[in-house]
């Protein structure tokens, strides 16, 4: 059976899974237990692993592409100096124990997030660069 055929029946059967199978699973993949509960939810992120696990991630070349074209996208670009568009006021921070450890966002003047230093253009991005994956801002924060 080729790497194709093995990666198309690991998609195939997680239609047939329950989210607790799901959970088991996601785990398997992951190395950590997931909070989700939503089997659609999990079934995307299994199917991403698997994906990038049997076709490879993408290159460096591709990342700076999206980069690119993430740049001339308009809701990419929103302008958080705009109060309606802004999800959180300036000088807000934001606190989240992950896996023990407690991380400290902080909303800038110009509308933009610091972390450990760093800037960035949305809490998106911090929330994946801690967790490694991709997580709804809303969510990871837990603001409503």
């Amino acid at each position: 059976m080729s790497r194709n055929e093995t990666l198309d029946n690991q998609l195939i059967a997680l239609g047939g899974m329950n989210v607790a199978k799901l959970k088991e699973r996601f785990f398997e993949l992951y190395g950590f237990e997931c909070g989700a509960t939503n089997a659609i939810g999990l079934r995307n992120r299994i199917a991403y692993k698997l994906q990038e696990i049997y076709l490879g991630s993408l290159s460096d070349e591709d990342k700076a592409l999206h980069e690119k074209l993430a740049e001339k996208d308009p809701a990419a670009n929103l302008n958080f100096n705009d109060a309606s568009l802004r999800p959180v006021a300036r000088g807000t921070r934001l606190r989240r124990e992950w896996k023990g450890k407690t991380y400290e966002v902080i909303v800038r003047d110009d509308g933009s997030f610091e972390y450990n230093g760093e800037i960035y253009r949305s809490l998106s991005s911090v929330a994946s660069g801690i967790t490694g994956t991709h997580w709804n801002w809303k969510k990871f924060y837990g603001v409503k």
